[in-house]
């Protein structure tokens, strides 16, 4: 049985990857930081090991007994450089050095930046990531690039990602506990999803699939969306009906900024996360993913929608 070290084990889409992992028959580890919550670890069969990511002694330590990495572990605010990018470096170097058989990276659509028009991005476009979170993870995508002759490497792309256990994506869902409903700017904005459990097996498929070190794929559920449509959708399932009222979006960024300065950052609803829509496009397409890692998406938007709505009104979310 082949060990599995899942970093970011802790949150939303590293939980899930660490069942998926285990649903698929790895033995699983799960790195997390002394701060860290232990509500989605609690499994008898699940490895929990402590270090920060720059802890170059205890990460070596855990590496060595391990056979691959999905490294999740990463920040939406704040520290994008130091935990992003140099957290990435100190894990791939470490596991150079233990002899590592399998990398998976845990990036994100803004390393690879928006689309041209409204067309979904097959991974052959040039990258330009416009935040610092995007280059901070392209910054990492490219170091892990330059190590892949020492360490077997993939990179998976991830857009938005919702389902059980998503505290962030939560705000759309009480939106429409009011009667009236912002919508994101005045012009329509495009943006694709995946369904949490689909994103967390992507990654493991990822782990020993038959492809080139180095490669990239962009995950998604194939299908494109607009703000209207997801909300369309969320308040269909919940039987909910709100007044949509379109919001300039420099007053969405002013209301980034006050949230930002109240919370001291600690949120994704912030300047650099909300200043990438003020391009328009964010659509990838799965079709590489599919084709060459033996994956493919099984949930779609209104299955997904129904089962988070049913998890956050049974934990009380809702």
């Amino acid at each position: 049985m082949k060990k599995v070290l899942v970093t970011g084990a802790s949150g939303f889409l590293g939980s899930h990857i660490s069942e998926a992992a285990h649903e698929a028959g790895y033995d699983v580890h799960a790195l997390i930081r002394k701060t860290s919550s232990y509500r989605w670890l609690k499994h008898d069969w699940l490895n929990i090991h402590v270090s920060e990511l720059d802890d170059r002694k205890t990460l070596f330590s855990i590496l060595k007994d391990v056979d691959a990495v999905i490294h999740n572990a990463g920040t939406l605010w704040g520290a994008y450089h130091k935990v992003n990018t140099e957290g990435t470096r100190v894990v791939a170097e470490e596991s150079v050095k233990v002899g590592i058989k399998s990398f998976v990276y845990i990036s994100s659509l803004a390393a690879g930046g928006s689309s041209k028009g409204p067309y979904a991005k097959d991974g052959g476009e040039p990258d330009n990531p416009i935040s610092s979170y995007g280059h901070s993870k392209k910054a990492a995508e490219q170091l892990l690039y330059n190590l892949r002759g020492k360490l077997h490497v993939v990179i998976l792309r991830y857009p938005m990602i919702y389902g059980p256990r998503d505290t962030q994506g939560l705000r759309l869902f009480k939106t429409f506990k009011i009667f009236i409903n912002p919508s994101v700017g005045l012009r329509r904005r495009y943006i694709s999803a995946v369904y949490v459990k689909d994103a967390a097996l992507a990654a493991v498929r990822a782990l020993f699939a038959p492809v080139g070190s180095g490669s990239c794929y962009n995950i998604s559920d194939g299908a494109d969306y607009t703000f209207n449509k997801l909300y369309k959708v969320v308040g269909k399932i919940w039987g909910r009906k709100a007044l949509r009222i379109p919001v300039p979006f420099d007053l969405i960024m002013f209301g980034a900024w006050l949230v930002n300065d109240f919370l001291k950052g600690k949120t994704a609803f912030n300047p650099d996360q909300m200043g990438m829509f003020r391009e328009r496009y964010w659509l990838v397409s799965p079709e590489r993913a599919i084709s060459e890692l033996g994956w493919e998406p099984q949930v779609d938007i209104y299955q997904g929608v129904k089962e988070t709505v049913r998890w956050y009104k049974e934990k009380g979310w809702l």
